[in-house]
């Protein structure tokens, strides 16, 4: 199964956790646009730039739009501050500084200064060391900073924001939209891509 496929799987099992007002804030959230034409609300430009250069590699442009093209990065700090309590956006905000600062101590430099092979290896090696999220990620309780898990909460925000924009609605998923008739046997061909309308 190739990331794509798997990312498609994801996001079919996460679309049916969340609630409508969530959805709607997912899909008016994300906004293409450039790498950091946008003001963060709850994390530093510098920080917001470690976050771009994240999603970038969790989710680069291929034959289909990447994470930044359809406003990951704007998403995710602008649902920390319209849905997480104060208590998370900080620890969210120290977890990216730990981040940067596991980059620095492997390769001598900020995430977004290493190149996409050093980035990629940081990613791996914090996805290995990475337990899942405690429970319920809207539920998330802080008890430590340096225990919050920053990159697994990083990687759910990015694919719900990822799936949910209008974009990829429309031009990569291919969704019967609901309400409306029920179709037991409808092949998945015939179902069309503008699912979000």
């Amino acid at each position: 199964m190739n990331r794509r496929e798997a990312l498609k799987g994801t996001a079919m099992i996460l679309g049916y956790a969340l609630t409508g007002s969530t959805i709607a804030t997912l899909i008016q959230s994300c906004e293409p646009g450039s790498k950091l034409s946008w003001t963060p609300q709850v994390i530093s430009e510098g920080q917001a730039k470690t976050l771009s250069a994240l999603i970038d590699r969790i989710l680069p442009s291929t034959d289909t739009p990447g994470g930044i093209e359809v406003g990951v990065d704007r998403f995710i700090d602008k649902i920390l501050c319209q849905v997480f309590p104060v208590d998370v956006q900080e620890s969210f905000s120290t977890g990216i500084d730990i981040f940067n600062q596991y980059a620095k101590a492997q390769y001598g430099q900020q995430f977004i200064k290493l190149s996409h092979v050093e980035q990629d290896a940081i990613i791996s090696a914090v996805e290995e060391k990475s337990d899942p999220l405690p429970g319920s990620l809207w539920n998330l309780s802080v008890k430590d900073a340096a225990d919050f898990p920053f990159y697994r909460m990083t990687k759910e925000l990015a694919l719900i924001g990822y799936f949910q924009s209008e974009r990829i609605s429309k031009e990569v998923l291919k969704y019967n939209p609901i309400p409306g008739p029920y179709i037991g046997c409808l092949p998945y061909s015939e179902v069309g891509s503008n699912w979000s309308e």
